[in-house]
């Protein structure tokens, strides 16, 4: 067998430079931040492509949900025209849908406002995850309204929940 000899003689280390980036606390938060909101912003694009079409109410809503998550307009177009619509399905699992929507609704209230488009949307992401057209003003109204009270997701599902019930 052939086997290299080990180098003893490391002096040849001293003359590479090398270009330390500590990373901070805070730059990996940012990273971590950047990820999440890009999945998240990748979820909802697939939601609006659900019907195999992103209307110009739902672009307009993706673009203004993509400025509060903070990418720049070439991030978003990337984003919109990388996203396979394939990759998509709605959960089977009741709560997950209703966590989907939640967060459709929340993020529109970023800005402490909602303006009718965005309900519009919120409606047809609604559709998109599987719940009935019947039912979608009462689960926005609840969602609106209980997160503009503070509520969090599981309040808020249970309640929604015992209100199907009645």
């Amino acid at each position: 067998m052939n086997f290299e000899k080990p180098i003893r003689d490391k002096s040849f280390l001293l003359n590479i430079s090398y270009t330390t980036h500590k990373m901070n606390y805070l730059d990996s938060t940012d990273i971590l931040i950047k990820k999440q909101n890009t999945e998240y912003f990748v979820h909802l694009i697939r939601i609006a492509l659900a019907d195999d079409v992103i209307n110009g109410n739902e672009m307009e809503l993706l673009h203004l949900i993509s400025k509060k998550l903070g990418f720049t307009e070439i991030e978003t177009v990337q984003l919109i025209k990388t996203t396979d619509k394939s990759d998509y399905r709605p959960p089977s699992e009741f709560s997950l849908r209703f966590e989907q929507v939640f967060e459709i609704v929340n993020m529109s209230l970023a800005d402490r406002s909602i303006i009718k488009d965005e309900m519009r949307l919120a409606s047809s992401f609604a559709t998109k995850c599987g719940f009935e057209e019947s039912e979608i003003p009462a689960l926005l109204l609840l969602l609106l309204n209980g997160i503009r009270q503070g509520k969090n997701k599981s309040e808020l599902l249970k309640e929604y929940q015992n209100k199907l019930k009645s």
